[in-house]
This record gives structure tokens, sequence and C-alpha cells, in this order.
């Protein structure tokens, strides 16, 4: 049957109408049209939803409710046309409550409404034509109840469907709007206002790119960032790629320190942050600040940064070719001994660094004698040229030290 959401109905799951059920709805299909306004005025009658709503129009609400009518005494008395499908008006009622946004159980108790506008007009007509036909009206009522529960079924199965199209569009034009964002699209002024319609953002919000890449290999997708930022108050719209996700996120009036809070708490990976910005028109820059961000950070440790944090680190990683360039004209041949006589070396200097450049705090922190400290330095001078003891030497061998 076309025009059928999965898992709908067929007409087969309904038994054939009964001869007296036949007899009196061929009679009242004729009726059909005026039985549709007794079906729209018991609904704005008794549907607090259908009276006091803008989202049905006057004119869409007597078209369904026509609609629906004919379609359920076509059923009942067997006169559904070869080729139409004796759900399309349930479905089209359902695509269009869903598209407008109108509440899934009100639609489901209009079809109930309609139940009672048929049944009473079949009583009606009964008492008029066949008064002593009471046993056969019992089975006729079954029939009645059972095709309005089909029907609410297909209803909301197509409901249900409709709504989930809707979601996933509005999930993909969002995400398009984001790419087209962080592709530099804000310059052109009728996407930009487009983004911020969208996206809900404003011209002057205050904005930060974040870039995340998660810790764990997953069969299925991470959880997104967004719940534990919105727990905070922080929207945030997201864009997850193959090895990494995008967030766009509207700060506003919160500090950074909140931000990096939330997303220490909810992010099991690496992120780099750009700087905050008000609009969008630095937005692309400010991705690729946020990516060079995680590109600099240590890959034994997940580690959220901002772009103020790396400054040295992302001025070094953003020019690989540089940076290599900078750690093998530093190193020298000190990158080619074994690891077990390399790697202490590079420790020592690099914990020689941060403790600045005491010798007696980078032993005790590494737990062995100064003099050993003393040795490696020494060593390091000889195999690399690089004086210790001067400042255009240190800052080279520090650049080194953030090449990863």
């Amino acid at each position: 049957m076309p025009g059928l959401p999965p898992g709908a109905l067929s007409p087969r799951s309904w038994p054939d109408p009964t001869p007296v059920t036949r007899e009196l709805t061929e009679r009242l299909l004729p009726r059909a049209e005026e039985l549709g306004v007794v079906l729209r005025d018991a609904l704005l009658e008794k549907s607090a939803a259908y009276l006091g709503t803008d989202l049905v129009p006057p004119d869409e609400l007597m078209r369904s409710c026509r609609d629906n009518m004919v379609r359920s005494l076509q059923t009942l008395s067997g006169q559904i046309p070869t080729d139409s499908d004796p759900f399309d008006a349930a479905y089209a009622t359902a695509r269009g409550r869903a598209e407008a946004g109108f509440p899934l159980e009100d639609l489901l108790q209009a079809y109930r409404i309609g139940a009672e506008v048929i049944w009473s007009a079949i009583l009606a007509e009964s008492r008029q034509r066949v008064p002593d036909s009471i046993d056969d009206l019992l089975d006729s009522a079954a029939q009645v109840m059972h095709l309005i529960d089909l029907m609410s079924v297909a209803a909301a199965d197509a409901y249900r469907t409709r709504e989930l199209e809707l979601k996933r569009r509005h999930t993909e034009r969002r995400q398009a709007i984001l790419d087209g964002l962080l592709e530099g699209r804000a310059a052109d002024p009728e996407f930009a206002a487009e983004a911020v319609q969208v996206l809900g953002l404003s011209d002057q919000a205050r904005l930060v790119i974040v870039v995340v890449r998660h810790l764990e290999a997953h069969s299925h997708p991470p959880d997104s960032p967004a719940d534990g930022l919105a727990l905070s108050g922080l929207a945030s719209e997201w864009r997850l790629r193959a090895d990494h996700e995008v967030g766009l996120v509207t700060l506003n009036d919160a500090p950074m320190s909140l931000l990096l809070k939330r997303l220490r708490a909810s992010v099991k990976g690496w992120v780099g942050v750009s700087d905050p910005f008000v609009g969008l028109a630095d937005i692309a820059t400010e991705f690729r600040m946020a990516q060079m961000v995680l590109a600099s950070l240590p890959e034994e440790t997940p580690t959220v940064a901002t772009f103020a944090d790396r400054l040295p680190e992302v001025l070094i990683t953003g020019n690989r070719p540089v940076a290599v360039r900078i750690r093998e004209r530093a190193f020298g041949p000190l990158l080619g001994l074994p690891a077990d006589k390399r790697d202490p070396l590079l420790e020592t200097i690099d914990r020689w660094f941060k403790n600045n450049r005491s010798t007696s705090d980078t032993a005790a922190e590494m737990h062995c004698h100064r003099n050993t400290i003393v040795y490696r330095l020494n060593r390091i001078e000889e195999l690399t040229g690089c004086r210790l003891d001067n400042a255009r030497d240190q800052l080279l061998l520090r650049l080194a030290l953030m090449v990863r």
C-alpha cells in the first residue's frame, strides 16, 4: 500500500463490515460532508486544544474532519475506492499536525470524538430505518470502535514518523549552518542572517569555539558535551566529524572558568578552546585557533586548554616543518641516542626549565642526586652544542621541547 509509514496496518486488520453496518453507513455516506461539520463543531466544543489554538487553521480543520469522515464511512460501508489508501486521510492529518506542532494526544482525542459522532449518526439512522436491529447494532459498535482504534494507530505512526523526520531535517539544517560558519560564510549577510535565526544567536553574542578529540573509540557516537554545558546554562551547537567534534558555545556574560570546568567534567579526551569573541565574523578564524590548540596538546595526557594557555605551543605546532627543524637544530645528535639514554636527558632538561633552572629542585623532583642532574645537563650541552647559560640557546631548547 503506497504511503504507509513503517509498521502501519493494512485494511485486512479489521473484519468485513456486518450487513447492518454496511447498510446504515452506506445511507450515511452522502451526508459525509454534513457529518464532517458535526465533527468539527464537536471538536471545538469538547477539545480545548482545537478551540484555543492557531496551529490548525479553520479551513484545515474542516478539510481534515471531512476527509476522515469520508474514509471512515467508506470503510464501514465497504466502499473504499480500489485505487485509494484507506489511511490516507489519517496520514495527511497526522503529518499536518506534526508539522504544526499540534500535540499528538489531542490529535488522538479527536479520533475518539469522531467515533462518538459516527456512532451517534448510526444510532439515529437505525432508529429511523431499522429499529429492530439492536443485536446487530452491538456488532456495529464494535466495528466502529475497532476502525477508529486502527485509524488512531495509523495517525500516531504517521505523526511520529513525520515528527522524527522534521527533527532530523531541523538538525541537518542547524549543522549545515554551523558548517558554513566554520568555513567562513559569515561574511555573506544573507547567510549570517539565516544563522542568527536558525541557531538563535545574536550579532552581539559572546561566543567560543571548542574542538574535542574524544579519548575512546566508540562503536556509537560519543555523548555530546552539550548536556554538560547546559547544566551551567551554557547553550551550544555541536557538529560531530570523523576524528573530532566542534562546538559553538554561547558564553555571553559567563566566565571562561565556568566553561572550562564543565568541559573537564563532561568530556573524556583532549579539548582545544578558542579565545572568546563577539559576533559571527570571527568564527572561522577562531575555529582554526581552537584546532591549533588541540594539535598542541600532549598525546599522553587528555587535557582541556585555551588558546591563551598554549600560545607558545600553538606557535610551534602551527608550522610543522619549522617545528621539526627547530627540534632537530636544538637537540641534534641527542635525538639519535637509544631511548633509554635519550629520554632521561630530555626529561631532565624539561624539568630543569620548569623548575626555573634550579638543579636542586630538579633533583628532588626526579628523586636523584644533584650531581646526576649536573652530569646530565653537561651531557646535553656536549650533544647539542647549546650553552645553558645563553639566553638564545635556552629559548631554542624550550621551543624544541614543545614540539610533539
